[in-house]
């Protein structure tokens, strides 16, 4: 990734030091990273399957047996964040993974955060518009919530070929996602 502003440097490091933590079955694998001047260059578990966002292009929706078994591994994966004080903020099919057994892995940790106590609440306006969730939008103060929101808009796009929130403009999905 190129980095030009001390803050893209600043905001890479943070996705580094917080996937690198990181060991769980449907979670990317870390192995290393290295830097030159410009760029940080992350070595990570080859995922040949691609990503649900293929298989959703390909088939446009998947059985409920196949939608269960993908958001069993996802809700699996998300408990082990959660548990480790991580949201992930930007859980959508094109995050999540497939390896050549068609198993998830979640990956893309650039919008996570870790949350540093039971009050921490973030107010970063950050995702994807489909499986943003309304507090996020709201700038109200979010926390693990906006990942169980994005699941739930996951599943229903997986079941029925579309996001539940999905218009031609922002700020109409925006304001649906309100309501």
């Amino acid at each position: 990734s190129m980095l030009v502003k001390p803050h893209q440097k600043e905001k890479m490091q943070q996705e580094v030091t917080i996937h690198q933590s990181l060991n769980h079955k449907h979670i990317v694998q870390f192995f290393s990273y290295f830097e030159d001047e410009n760029n940080v260059y992350i070595i990570l578990e080859l995922c040949r399957r691609r990503s649900l966002m293929e298989l959703h292009r390909r088939r446009k929706t998947v059985t409920e047996p196949e939608t269960r078994y993908f958001v069993k591994q996802i809700v699996e994966a998300c408990i082990y964040l959660h548990e480790k004080r991580i949201i992930h903020r930007d859980l959508k099919l094109g995050n999540l993974f497939l390896n050549d057994q068609m198993e998830i892995k979640i990956g893309d940790f650039g919008l996570a955060t870790r949350v540093e106590s039971e009050s921490d609440r973030k107010r970063t306006l950050c995702g994807t518009p489909n499986y943003i969730a309304p507090e996020v939008i709201n700038k109200k103060g979010h926390s693990y919530e906006v990942d169980v929101w994005s699941l739930g808009c996951i599943l229903y796009t997986l079941l029925l070929g579309k996001p539940p929130f999905e218009t031609s403009s922002l700020k109409d999905t925006y304001s649906k996602i309100r309501k």
